[in-house]
């Protein structure tokens, strides 16, 4: 039986707001479990591809349920579960991009409809969209379709994690793109201050790239991390399916009616492949040496007290400048233990100063309520500060010697108080 005689036997309608499961098969070995939210009178269907934290699935497919109930059909794919791994950056990077391209021929194949057709996920899934949209256009060279690109809400193209103040290097299949996209990017968003970038990247090729910045929220606001959504975030995840409507009618009026008859290619070499730079984030964490240090950009502002604070009072003392949210687990996490560390060396010298990413006063003196932080925490309330500092994830920490220069950065959290950290602190403190 044929994949698309699978699809039809395996397939029922739903009741609206439940989703049916079928199984594609992928190769010998691989089965990829797909979630259809179906619409019957849907205007298209786009394919969601779930997100690397096991903790926003069932959210997302509270929202997906959302998008079906406003008349969108969904196909969607958790390509780390069914293949049985683990869900790290690695893995995700490591992903071929088969899995969705199996799932674009399997709905190019459903002679049954012609409705335009989208791939959308977020975050880090983003490439493993390009890259099966790649592979299945390199399967129907130059054949007509109901193809129309891809809807990316705050996507990732970074090829590894960048390093701290350092430009980032892109994924290669952001040159490779041969399909129109739209970028829909939280204004709040941790990527926010390098969409023009990242346009200038995918601009200089062969497909319309659109962009839509949406206000208020941050990423992931449609299935937070926390408890519950703001007012703002609601109204916004209320509006999304409109957006998402929009944005696919902008996408179908430029698209054209084939695939490309030939496939660009990038000259950045192996997708999938992670950079020695990311594979020591899930090593032994280790501070980032900066072999020619340099001057620690301008840090003044208003900590959530309301006392103004600027990093130019601490020359002579060795700074921990820690970048973050409270949104953030990870830079939850790592908070008790640099509470521990400036205990341990600040009367040989060591200060920690906090930034944080956009978030009011009062989210913060409700969050130091119940997790004690010992040290002064500054207002980042545009997401200024963070550019200017070149931060691209949270949390990220530079470390600032007693003459102002930065000599090392991390952008991962980390239980600080532990030697392989404690060493470079230590040798940077005992110069006066």
């Amino acid at each position: 039986m044929g994949r698309l005689g699978l699809f039809l036997l395996l397939c029922w309608v739903p009741w609206l707001g439940q989703a049916s499961e079928w199984v594609l098969p992928i190769d010998d070995e691989r089965e990829l479990l797909v979630e259809q939210y179906l619409e019957p009178n849907a205007d298209f269907r786009v394919v969601w591809i779930h997100s690397q934290y096991e903790e926003l699935i069932e959210a997302e497919r509270d929202f997906l349920k959302q998008l079906q109930a406003a008349g969108i059909e969904v196909w969607a794919i958790d390509v780390l579960a069914s293949f049985f791994l683990t869900r790290t950056s690695t893995e995700v990077r490591n992903l071929s991009g088969q899995s969705v391209a199996a799932v674009l021929d399997a709905i190019h194949q459903d002679v049954s409809s012609e409705k335009p057709f989208f791939v959308m996920s977020s975050d880090r899934m983003a490439p493993l969209g390009l890259k099966g949209i790649r592979q299945w256009q390199a399967m129907r060279l130059g054949e007509s379709n109901h193809f129309k690109g891809s809807i990316f809400l705050f996507p990732n193209f970074y090829a590894s994690t960048p390093l701290a103040g350092v430009a980032p290097d892109w994924e290669p299949s952001v040159a490779e793109l041969q399909s129109p996209m739209m970028i829909l990017q939280p204004e709040q968003g941790v990527h926010r201050w390098y969409l023009s970038t990242l346009l200038e990247q995918l601009g200089q090729h062969r497909a319309p790239v659109f962009s839509w910045v949406l206000p208020g929220v941050k990423d992931y606001f449609f299935a937070p991390f926390g408890d519950g959504l703001t007012e703002t975030e609601q109204m916004m995840t209320n509006l999304l399916p409109a957006i998402i409507k929009q944005s696919a009618q902008r996408l179908i009026a430029v698209a054209p009616a084939n695939n490309p008859s030939e496939l660009v290619v990038s000259d950045q070499g192996g997708q999938g492949i992670e950079s020695d730079a990311a594979a020591a984030q899930h090593a032994l964490p280790r501070l980032h040496q900066f072999v020619e240090p340099k001057k620690a950009p301008a840090l003044s502002g208003l900590t959530f007290e309301g006392r103004p604070l600027d990093l130019e009072s601490y020359r002579g003392r060795v700074v921990l400048v820690n970048f973050w949210a409270t949104w953030c687990p990870p830079c939850v996490v790592e908070i008790p233990s640099m509470n521990r560390l400036l205990a341990k060396y600040q009367a040989q010298g060591l200060e920690i100063v906090s930034v944080d990413f956009q978030e009011t006063a009062e989210v913060l003196r409700d969050f130091v309520e119940q997790i004690p932080v010992d040290y002064p925490i500054m207002l980042d309330p545009t997401g200024k500060l963070a550019k200017d500092w070149g931060v691209f994830s949270f949390p990220t920490t530079f470390v600032v010697d007693r003459e102002g220069l930065i000599r090392y950065s991390l952008n991962q959290g980390v239980e600080w108080d532990i030697p392989e950290l404690e060493a470079p602190l230590i040798e940077l403190l005992a110069f006066h």
